[in-house]
């Protein structure tokens, strides 16, 4: 089995191309990421989407989507919320609402096939330069999901080691470690993927590769070229 990340798709079924006018790599960027993904996925393996999903303001019409990437190959794609994803509703609503091969995490954590999933959505950390006063609340309330959600993932037994879904990256856009970097640092945690960034010097400044033991993977699909990266292999 394998594990592969993206994040940051935005599919925006029956909308027109918007994302194109951010350059060639967001032209018919839904079609390349189908296409790409059929090619590397297999029906055994898991897709963690991290965030940023679906452009669509409502739960309704964000499953059109949700259900393309439902019936994509991958035995379950976890994914989270991004910070444009307006149609996340309650969580137990939202569990609810969710295709057969969708599983949402918020804090919390899953263990398909011996592998142990977490996942939450992260936010800007205090050490940022773009940090205002007004995240602080996200902020806190992100860091304690981290918490719980390792915590969760522990009680499932990870013999292989805890893999880690954020949106957010535990790094500024410096490349400094935050917070949610830190408290990483005392679980097992074997693979963390991230998105969120789309500028090449903040995509200069990621880390990425093996960082204190844990294997760091930027994941927004404009970074991978519309191709999902490959995170762990068992």
């Amino acid at each position: 089995m394998k594990i592969w990340g993206i994040s940051d798709t935005h599919f925006q079924s029956g909308q027109v191309d918007s994302m194109s006018k951010w350059g060639d790599v967001w032209v018919h960027h839904t079609e390349k990421i189908i296409e790409n993904w059929k090619a590397v996925v297999g029906e055994d393996d898991l897709v963690l989407i991290g965030g940023d999903i679906v452009w669509s303001l409502q739960l309704e019409k964000a499953l059109i989507d949700i259900r393309i990437i439902d019936r994509l190959p991958g035995k379950m794609k976890i994914i989270i919320q991004g910070n444009h994803d307006s149609w996340w509703q309650e969580y137990d609503d939202l569990c609810k609402a969710m295709p057969e091969r969708i599983s949402p995490l918020e804090g919390n954590a899953v263990k398909i096939d011996g592998q142990v999933i977490c996942g939450i959505r992260g936010w800007i950390s205090p050490n940022d330069p773009d940090f205002e006063l007004l995240d602080r609340g996200t902020f806190d309330r992100e860091m304690i999901l981290l918490k719980q959600a390792l915590d969760a993932a522990v009680k499932l037994d990870p013999k292989d080691g805890i893999h880690l879904l954020m949106h957010f990256p535990p790094f500024t856009t410096k490349g400094h470690q935050t917070p949610f970097f830190k408290l990483m640092t005392e679980y097992p945690v074997v693979t963390c993927t991230y998105g969120h960034f789309h500028v090449k010097k903040e995509w200069d400044a990621l880390p990425k590769g093996i960082i204190q033991g844990i294997d760091c993977h930027l994941t927004s699909t404009d970074y991978l070229e519309n191709r999902p990266d490959l995170v762990w292999q068992g």
